[in-house]
């Protein structure tokens, strides 16, 4: 995934290079669109550990009674 985002510079920075301003549109919405997907796939992973800790921390306490 951050592969394609580095592509996405690289062909917004071309398009700005060879003027054609549609793949410099193209570009900075694939940019943006993949931006969002690394933040939010960030998000889910922060939030799996999150809820694997909270499920252990049940889990040992259930152990325990």
């Amino acid at each position: 995934m951050l592969i394609a985002t580095v592509l996405g510079l690289v062909a917004l920075i071309a398009g700005l290079v060879l003027g054609w301003p549609v793949l410099v549109l193209l570009s900075i919405i694939f940019t943006v669109v993949q931006a969002i997907m690394l933040a939010a796939k960030t998000a889910v992973e922060r939030n799996d550990v999150k809820l694997s800790a909270k499920l252990a921390a049940k889990e040992a306490r259930r152990r325990d009674m």
